[in-house]
């Protein structure tokens, strides 16, 4: 009896430990890049809580498709249903006018994406594509300026050009950028629920402890 049951317990030991790298396997840990991206993502964004990262998604998905379509809107009024710019011709390569309110925020969206990417990854070749893509859209937004006051087009028309082309680009910008910042929240989230263990604290949630650890001492 004692001899059986020494075997049964060696048995159950071997089990468990096949259970134990079975399920270690299975469950594999996040590498050291991940929880340094998601720590830089959480310390930059700074939510205030867990939970409060949902919201912020939200948000700011609700804030860029209200931009973009205002972005629609502003576009179609005072660009395609405007006839009188069809003559402007960019020296960058030749675009038409119309051609270059495509280009230039579309520049601008790629060069933000770049950007932040060089910047959460730290690396340098999306750095310099950013660099460069974010110039050419400058060049395109006052090169209409430019040439009214050398007096290839009219003052006033160019001025509105310029105008028009800024007012696109910035609104592209600050929707990229809220983009960019809510699809990187929801890659921490992501990590977060696929391990639950996982507690990234910003300054926020720090001087929330903070705060309520001095509430809970003087009362």
């Amino acid at each position: 009896m004692w001899s059986a049951g020494l075997v049964m317990s060696e048995e159950e030991g071997v089990i468990v430990e096949v259970t134990d790298s079975l399920v270690s396997d299975e469950m594999p840990e996040p590498n050291e890049d991940q929880l340094e991206l998601a720590d830089r993502i959480i310390n930059r964004l700074n939510p205030p809580s867990r939970t409060a990262i949902s919201k912020m998604i939200h948000a700011k998905a609700k804030v860029v498709g209200a931009i973009f379509t205002a972005y629609a809107v502003f576009w179609w009024l005072t660009v395609l249903r405007v006839q009188s710019d069809s003559t402007f011709e960019s020296v960058f390569f030749g675009p038409e006018f119309i051609t270059v309110t495509i280009m230039a925020p579309s520049l601008v969206f790629l060069g933000s994406l770049l950007s932040d990417l060089s910047r959460e990854l730290g690396q340098l070749f999306p750095g310099l594509v950013s660099g460069i893509l974010l110039v050419l859209a400058v060049l395109y937004t006052f090169e209409p300026a430019i040439m009214g006051m050398v007096g290839s087009i009219a003052q006033g028309e160019a001025i509105w050009m310029t105008t028009r082309l800024a007012i696109l680009c910035t609104t592209v910008f600050l929707a990229a950028k809220l983009l960019i910042d809510a699809w990187l929240l929801g890659w921490v989230k992501t990590l977060m629920e696929q391990y639950p263990e996982l507690d990234f604290a910003g300054p926020n949630s720090e001087s929330q402890n903070l705060e309520e650890a001095i509430i809970e001492t003087e009362a």
